[in-house]
């Protein structure tokens, strides 16, 4: 988040204080509360600064591409840092908190190129300082290119049309002697029932249940456990229930019910009657209050 002015950075790289990483930070530097990256006509920026001596250690970001839309999702960053030597990083999980992008301290000078093929949905970016003396100021881009559509773009709605051929006119009736209807007679009016008057309901406010993907598989002689991509930073709880998906779809797994272990920052685990097999093969999870 960029609110420290350029001295100040300076000044709290060159010290160094055991300071903790998130005394100065603001709402982004947690997944809940990510900065939104509008993307206008498929590409966005954003700038500001990380520092870990100055408790402002991460800034995350969303991009949210088009609804319905695939394509090349390429991402660059540069920075600046107060003096040589400090390093600034960033890496990449989609909208079920898998790794795409993993950080990688081999860059070319002061900057970094990453590309995501076959991109869709969200995506959210940590951008940080990696070591305790490390600081810098960022920009960041985003560029988002569709994928061409399969049929080649052409749309059939939009083809010519000819005109139909002309036919002869159809010679028309003369109009027969028209009978006088009598005026109908209007009924008497009716004053309908007046309906009860119900209080609104209130509606309570439950959290929302969410999708997530099988990260790891552990078995023993007397159960499974499963490790999932969903944890408390999405309002996950214990007290959730869970049921492992059929494949690729939203339906549940016949005897697929699990039981909540233990929920961690970002992930849960989760218990299940079924082989691991089973589960490589259906690897998708549903999580509900």
């Amino acid at each position: 988040m960029m609110r420290t002015p350029w001295l100040c950075l300076v000044m709290l790289s060159a010290c160094a204080n055991n300071v903790p990483q998130d005394r100065a930070t603001g709402p982004d530097g947690r997944l809940k509360g990510a900065q939104r990256i509008a993307l206008a006509e498929g590409e966005g920026r954003v700038r500001g600064i990380v520092t870990y001596p100055g408790g402002d250690r991460v800034d995350w970001k969303l991009i949210e591409l088009p609804a319905g839309k695939r394509g090349k999702l390429d991402l660059q960053m540069s920075w600046t840092t107060p003096r040589p030597g400090l390093k600034v990083a960033f890496d990449v999980f989609d909208q079920w908190n898998t790794p795409v992008i993993k950080a990688s301290t081999r860059s070319r000078g002061r900057s970094r190129n990453a590309s995501i093929t076959g991109a869709m949905g969200k995506y959210f970016v940590r951008i940080y300082a990696p070591g305790r003396g490390d600081a810098g100021a960022y920009n960041l881009t985003a560029a988002f290119l569709e994928d061409p559509p399969e049929d080649g773009g052409l749309d059939v709605l939009k083809l010519p049309i000819p005109d139909p051929p002309r036919l002869p006119d159809v010679p028309v009736a003369a109009d027969p002697v028209a009978t006088p209807t009598p005026p109908p007679v209007a009924p008497p009016p009716v004053t309908p029932p007046t309906p009860p008057i119900t209080p609104p309901v209130t509606p309570a406010v439950v959290a929302a249940p969410l999708t997530a993907r099988v990260l790891k598989i552990e078995v023993t002689s007397s159960y499974v456990d499963i490790t999932v991509s969903a944890g408390s930073e999405f309002g996950v709880a214990k007290t959730w229930k869970a049921s492992v998906l059929t494949g690729q779809t939203t339906t549940p797994l016949s005897g697929g019910a699990a039981t909540v272990v233990r929920v961690d920052k970002r992930t849960t685990v989760l218990r299940v009657n079924l082989s691991a097999a089973t589960i490589q093969a259906n690897n998708m999870v549903r999580l509900s209050p």
